[in-house]
Parts: structure tokens; sequence; C-alpha cells
């Protein structure tokens, strides 16, 4: 059964019998989580108040914890709105100046972490050495700048995400247990839409000289829907054919889906799901950019937005080291 806990001056109450609906939520874009809650107000009620600590779970442990952030009164309702964020507000809500000299992506996000007393859940390990200097930079900046420049060496892509045991940031890939989403069973709903109004079909990269080395494309897609090309820039000691491949997978027909299905708590963003549905043609392996959980009188459902690729939230802040 889910509970949901309020840790303020007067101490820990459970307030899980005021609460109306509640929604967790989260995306691709943002380390940080939300949750919202409407609670029931009463003479003697707890009250929550903003800076007060949210505990959110189960019997399988917490989902959520985090802070008070927000809270809005309706004079014609009895009734709270609380909106609370998890300890991303910290990444999010402060700025970070560091010079890191062939430092790993991993290893930039542990010394911003340290710095700010941020627990760590998980890093993914990449063994790619970046070389980055920041000035005032937000400290979610400098995790996603990290990551994104790895992967930009290595070709693989991250999911990055507070958990309640700290921050976790993983190598996304589409693994066994991937939940199934089928029709009369846990799939209500699918909507979907598809686009090429970001399409990168070639890359040409250049010397830092601006002399062409060589391009990398989709020839299909080129034929289908014209040239789309980015140009990049490969540096001394660097290859860039990684990056520009990553473009061209990136780029391609942006297949974008949402579905609405019964409730499920491991329906996070970056991971997996395979979905099953043949009235609109959806079939196959999709990762999920966007969750949305909402539990309201006794019923709990999903709200996911999906991706037929795997894309990661890129984000380069700071500058090079010279």
């Amino acid at each position: 059964m889910l509970r949901l806990y309020l840790a303020g001056k007067s101490g820990t109450r459970d307030i899980s019998q005021l609460v109306e609906t509640m929604t967790w939520s989260g995306d691709k874009a943002g380390i940080a989580r939300q949750l919202t809650a409407s609670v029931l107000q009463g003479p003697g009620w707890p009250v929550p108040a903003v800076g007060d600590g949210v505990t959110m779970g189960d019997e399988e442990g917490a989902l959520f914890t985090g802070y008070v952030v927000r809270r809005g009164a309706d004079s014609e309702r009895s009734r709270l709105t609380v909106t609370c964020h998890d300890r991303g507000m910290y990444l999010r809500g402060n700025d970070g100046t560091y010079q890191f000299r062939g430092e790993t992506a991993e290893g930039i996000c542990e010394t911003v972490c340290r710095d700010r007393g941020i627990p760590i859940a998980s890093l993914a390990r990449t063994g790619v050495q970046v070389s980055r200097k920041f000035a005032g930079v937000r400290l979610d900046k400098i995790v996603f700048t990290a990551y994104t420049l790895a992967a930009r060496q290595n070709g693989k892509r991250y999911a990055v995400r507070m958990t309640p045991e700290g921050l976790l940031v993983k190598e996304k890939s589409a693994g066994r247990e991937s939940l199934e989403l089928r029709p009369r069973s846990n799939l209500i709903r699918a909507e979907t839409t598809e686009s090429i109004a970001a399409m990168v079909n070639r890359a040409a990269i250049y010397s830092e000289d601006g002399v062409l080395l060589r391009t990398v494309g989709d020839q299909s897609a080129q034929d289908l829907y014209g040239v789309m090309e980015r140009h990049l820039t490969e540096r001394s000691g660097q290859d860039a054919s990684a990056q520009a491949q990553a473009l061209i997978d990136d780029g391609g027909l942006e297949r974008n889906v949402t579905v609405e299905v019964l409730g499920d708590r491991r329906l996070i963003t970056g991971e997996t799901v395979v979905v099953r549905e043949d009235a609109t043609g959806l079939r196959g392996v999709f990762w999920i950019d966007g969750d949305r959980h909402t539990w309201k009188r006794g019923q709990y459902t999903c709200r996911l937005t999906l991706n037929c690729r795997s894309v990661m939230n890129e984000s380069v802040s700071g500058s090079d080291v010279k």
C-alpha cells in the first residue's frame, strides 16, 4: 500500500489518509523528479509547510524522497496542493566552478556530488577522459556535459536521474526484463506521431583548418527526405567518427509515442518497454523519455512518452581547457 510521510518541526507524520491524488513524474531532460499531491485540510490536521521533508513509497521501499518546494491553497476548497522535488534540485539550484584535465565523466560527477554532499547511487563507468573548464555553471549541466562528451567518444547513451539512494547514471540498453505493454492487458491507449523536423542524415567532418576530411550519412534517408547536414570539427588527437555517427543515429525519423497504461513502478525514464499494439502498428522496443505516475481514488495509472530510438539528453556547457 502506498504511503506518504511528512517530516517537519513537529516530527514525522503519516498523511496517507489525507491525500486525494498524487503524481510522481520525471523526464530525460532533468535530473530531479517531482511529486505533487492534493492534501485534505481540516482543524488540527497536519499542514505541509515549504521545506518539510517528504517520503513516498510502499512495502517494496521508497519511490521518492525530497522536500516541499511549493504549496497552494484555495479559500473555497478544504485542501492544499503541494509540489515536492527530490535532491536533484540541489544539482539544478547550485552553480559550480571547476577545471578538469583528463578526468573521467564519472570522476567529474563524483567531485561535483561530493562537494555538495549529494549521495551517489551508481555511476556508469565510461573510461573516457574529459578536459573541460566550467565557470559558474549549474551542477546538473556539468553532469550532463560530462556524460555527453563521453558519449560522443564511445557512442553509448546514458540515462541520468535522481533516486532515493542518490544520483544514478546508467547506460541505456534494452534488457530482457523490459516490461511488455499489450491491449486488454496493461495497455489502456496509445497515440503515435512521426516527424522529420529534427532530422540529420549527413554529417561532414572538418579539420580545425576548415578542410573537409570525410562525411558520414544515411543514403536511404537522403533519398527519401533530402539532405539535412551538420558539420563537426575534428580536433587534434581526437576522432569525431563516433560523434558523427551518433548525430545520424539520433537524427533519424522521429517516432514519438504516448501511452496510458496500468501503473507499475518499473516504468521510469531511461528504462525500456516492449509494445505490441496492432491498431497503431506499434511493435518493438521503446525507450521511456518521460513518465507520469498518478494515484487517484484507488487507481494507479502511468502516462509514458516513448521513443523508438535510444536518445540521451545532450548538454554541453563550459569550455575547452587550453
